[in-house]
């Protein structure tokens, strides 16, 4: 007989242990320190500009905005298996104590989020209001009752096999979010606020009743826990090797002409080869590109040009550190060491293509700061990034990458 108790405790338990192990090496390394600057040099700049912030800023609409995605964003972590669909659905009606706990645990697990925000937001909520923190205090109890409401209205939703129905509920409760958000951090008057309450507590008892005669979707619990996993499991890899991670390769054949542009030949062989990985595999592509839009968006709003050329640098290393995993992406793939090319032309083509793609970033980051700066200065930054990412790639990535062939060979 399964003790549920004990099986929420001992997967909990094996969990921990799986996210621990490789947040030794996510938390030692030098992206910490980076954020850290990051952070306080954030710090800094912020608090300068709110001693000037003008009383008409919209900071409820931000705010709102900002709460409203990352409360619609709001998933039960059930820890559940693939072999629970054998041993698991059976007692299906007996696991009521193991999803409570689940839930529990995913929304004390999730406030840390919304802990940050609110660190950021109350400075600002205080200088362009009248309000204490006190009122501030009342606000996040209320959040944290939307968090919970967020987190049963998609348990409820995974109740239904519609597509329609997912998508529905993701729209209607982003705009509650963001409408309940506005209300609150705008001063409304209880009477609105209330009225939203109420709307938001009909919806969850109508799906609450609509989904008691339904059984469990395992499949989806299932897919969406290791999604989640593998998404923990890529930025893991960028630290460390994660054998449990599964590439995902699309074809993209609208960027084939970067490859076609490669000339043919032996010692192109790795440059193909990374390129073309960089390209379709493990979300490489996805990580540069939005770096490079978040890096972009914040050296144009940030006010002072200093302030630009540090997250301008930051981005540059932020993208290059995590690009390195690209060096290894092949290391246990045993016919690619039969190709015919010296270890050298190998780390040429990397080390090439590791320098034109933080160029083309360096590039990118100047077109915006020419919207905000003036020509000199944004052409000083451009010369200062080139220079950093010169040295970030042909000192700093080619050191490391040679300690990682040291290490695991």
């Amino acid at each position: 007989m399964i003790d549920i108790n004990e099986l929420w405790s001992k997967r909990q338990t094996q969990h921990f242990k799986e996210i621990s192990r490789y947040l030794r090496y996510m938390l030692n390394d030098h992206l910490l320190i980076a954020l850290l600057f990051l952070g306080g040099g954030g710090a800094y700049y912020y608090n300068y500009w709110l001693q000037d912030v003008p009383k008409d800023f919209p900071y409820a609409i931000i705010i709102a905005f900002i709460l409203g995605f990352i409360l619609t964003n709001s998933r039960i972590q059930t820890l559940v298996k693939e072999p629970d669909l054998v041993f698991l659905l059976p007692i299906e009606k007996k696991l009521t104590p193991y999803f409570q706990k689940a839930f529990w645990y995913s929304l004390f697990s999730q406030i840390y989020l919304l802990l940050i925000v609110f660190a950021v937001a109350a400075p600002l909520y205080l200088a362009v209001t009248d309000k204490t923190f006190s009122s501030l205090a009342g606000i996040f109890v209320i959040v944290l009752l939307c968090k919970a409401w967020n987190l049963l209205m998609t348990w409820f939703t995974q109740y239904y096999t519609e597509s329609s129905t997912y998508y529905t509920d993701i729209v209607i409760r982003v705009i509650l979010n963001i409408v309940l958000m506005y209300l609150l951090f705008s001063g409304a008057s209880i009477l609105v606020i209330g009225s939203v309450v109420v709307i938001m507590v009909g919806l969850l008892l109508y799906f609450h009743k609509s989904v008691e005669n339904k059984g469990l979707k395992w499949n989806t619990l299932i897919e969406l826990e290791s999604k989640r996993m593998l998404s923990f499991y890529r930025i893991a890899n960028l630290f460390t090797d994660v054998p449990k991670l599964k590439e995902r390769v699309k074809k993209r054949p609208w960027l084939n002409w970067v490859t076609a542009s490669i000339s043919y030949s032996k010692k192109n062989t790795f440059r193909y080869l990374y390129t073309r990985t960089f390209l379709r595999t493990s979300d490489y592509l996805g990580m540069y590109v939005r770096l490079t839009i978040i890096g972009g968006l914040i050296i144009y709003f940030v006010p002072f040009q200093y302030g630009k050329a540090f997250v301008m640098i930051l981005f540059l290393y932020l993208t290059g550190y995590q690009l390195i995993t690209l060096w290894r992406h092949h290391s246990l793939k045993i016919w690619v060491r039969l190709y015919p090319v010296s270890e050298a032309a190998k780390m040429t083509s990397y080390l090439q293509l590791l320098f034109q793609l933080l160029v083309v970033q360096s590039i990118i980051f100047t077109i915006l700061l020419f919207l905000t700066a003036e020509i000199t200065t944004s052409l000083t930054f451009l010369v200062i990034g080139i220079v950093f990412v010169y040295l970030f790639v042909f000192v700093y990535t080619k050191g490391k990458v040679h300690k990682l062939d040291r290490m695991y060979g």
